[in-house]
């Protein structure tokens, strides 16, 4: 007895050290690729804001007239990396941007020398609430050179597993003790158990992850306390099993799956207003994760891993599926409503979207005509022809497709000239512009006076004040969405109050089912196209 309960303590410790060694192997493995990721996106956005000066410094003369700020423009909206473009002078000082003529910011630049190289880098004093930003600076001629600014909330990552997050500390820098970012648990505690360091090939950028030892307990506690429990019994299938677990770990992409399956993802439904009646006319779609651990998601933390795993049809997919069916006493009661759903600029590389679209809402109370699918203006598409296709497809449909985050800084509105758009959506950014000056209400009214030259709707999003409101109806804007009238809803809480905010108006003849409501549809643009 007494050697089979000292093997079985053997065996237990022999199944807590394999746990414990296969799980320093695997956070090592993923500290590599997390701190390549990092390296990557920083070099990427150098690399193309390098050669986007390089563009323009082939034009002669470069300077601040009208001529020369709408080239610095232009070059602005095509990176997205990139938020604005100015000139320097040989003494370090900005003289004008992209933006326009600007009174000269001092300091901006060291002076310029003959020593200096064609191309230089710097990083720029972070403010209270954000981070420093890199400037990429090009010499042009006689001491004047162009300077590139590259956000550092658009650099910003964190690649590192979710699990991992509260034992790291990642950190890229321009050369020792400059760091551009910096990720850091609050209370991180224990000793450095993998610590990786990359250096870029041609830039001079470092990337620094260390993960301390309480990583290596906090993933391996479970199945410690599981052997630990049965060790005495049985100590060699616990080895087995616990060997084996040690070197299998779910992806990322098996965990979305996995919650697509069990509904763990959810639509919640932030209302659009009509600014005129105070009503709600319909939703944005937008898409939370709920873990059984009790925990909310946003998006901004599992659509980058969806992406990466090419998941986002799937999740895409789900969330059209939960809203169709929510929103189906909605569609019941007959009122006029839109929904509208976010698509990814992947999306409209091939028409795979539109059967989606199709097979989720055919035959359903959410008709065509109730949808609207939102694109991006601040992300380029790599082949415009095919995006155009499945576009057209879209509205052949009967949905509308709105243009979204319209002035979002590095945006611009040259995909109305591509795409027949048929709402443009315009971003926080430029609504918060209204109440700052520098010709926000000017800028806003000349977008607005656009959209209704070429016959497009306008919502306005991210409104949060009634002076907001007062001005965008004094522009004709008839929409919007924000905080002011509600922030993102549970789909359950959306249903009640869109209800409770149409009381008033009489329901009309209930909507037919898309099966019948789009041949209806079919035959009209048949007959159009033969007459």
């Amino acid at each position: 007895m007494l050697l089979g309960v000292i093997g079985a303590y053997f065996l237990t410790l022999g199944a807590q050290s394999i746990l414990l060694w296969q799980a320093k192997k695997d956070i090592k493995a993923d500290v590599e690729v997390a701190s390549q990721l990092m390296m990557e996106r920083a070099a990427h956005a150098t690399e193309e804001a390098i050669k986007l000066l390089n563009r323009l410094a082939q034009s002669n003369g470069l300077s601040c007239t009208a001529d020369h700020r709408y080239l610095y423009s232009e070059a602005t909206r095509s990176l997205a990396w990139v938020d604005t473009i100015g000139l320097v002078d040989r003494n370090g000082n900005l003289v004008c941007t992209d933006l326009g003529q600007s009174s000269r910011q001092a300091g901006l630049l060291p002076n310029f020398s003959v020593n200096n190289p064609e191309i230089t880098l710097s990083l720029s004093g972070e403010g209270e609430d954000t981070l420093p930003s890199l400037l990429v600076a090009r010499h042009v001629a006689n001491g004047r050179r162009l300077v590139a600014r590259v956000p550092g909330e658009l650099i910003s990552t964190d690649p590192v597993r979710n699990d991992l997050r509260p034992f790291r500390i990642a950190m890229l820098s321009m050369g020792a003790g400059n760091p551009w970012y910096i990720l850091e648990p609050s209370n991180m505690r224990g000793d450095t158990i993998v610590k990786v360091h990359k250096l870029s090939e041609y830039l001079p950028f470092e990337v620094d992850i260390s993960i301390s030892e309480d990583a290596l307990y906090a993933v391996t506690e479970e199945m410690r306390e599981i052997v630990s429990a049965f060790g005495t019994i049985f100590g060699f299938i616990a080895l087995f099993w616990g060997y084996y677990l040690g070197r299998y770990r779910p992806n990322e992409g098996d965990r979305i799956l996995d919650a697509i399956d069990n509904g763990e993802f959810v639509p919640f439904m932030q209302p659009i207003v009509d600014l005129e009646t105070g009503m709600i006319t319909g939703c944005e779609v937008l898409a939370r994760w709920h873990k059984p651990d009790g925990r909310t998601i946003p998006p901004h933390e599992f659509l980058p891993l969806a992406q990466n795993f090419r998941l986002t049809r799937e999740v895409t997919c789900h969330i059209m599926e939960a809203t169709r069916d929510i929103l189906a006493p909605v569609a019941a009661t007959g009122l006029e409503f839109h929904v509208s759903f976010n698509l990814f600029s992947h999306q409209l590389a091939d028409d795979t979207i539109v059967s989606d679209i199709r097979d989720v809402f055919q035959d359903s109370l959410v008709t065509y005509k109730n949808l609207i699918f939102e694109i991006s203006d601040r992300v380029p598409l790599n082949d415009i022809e095919l995006a155009n296709d499945v576009i057209s497809k879209i509205q052949a449909l009967g949905a509308e497709i709105a243009l979204d985050d319209v002035g979002s800084g590095h945006s611009g509105l040259h995909n109305l000239s591509t795409f027949g758009v048929d709402i443009l959506k315009l971003d926080k950014l430029m609504v918060d512009s209204l109440n700052r000056g520098l010709g926000g209400k000017e800028l806003v009214g000349g977008v607005v006076q656009l959209a209704g030259k070429l016959d497009i709707g306008v919502i306005a999003e991210g409104v949060e004040t009634e002076q907001q409101v007062l001005l965008l109806r004094k522009m004709g804007v008839s929409a919007a969405q924000g905080y002011l009238f509600a922030p993102p809803l549970p789909a359950n809480s959306f249903v009640d109050l869109f209800k409770a905010s149409a009381k008033r108006i009489a329901p009309p003849k209930a909507p037919e089912a898309n099966g019948a409501s789009n041949k209806g549809e079919q035959a009209d643009r048949e007959q159009a196209t033969a007459a």
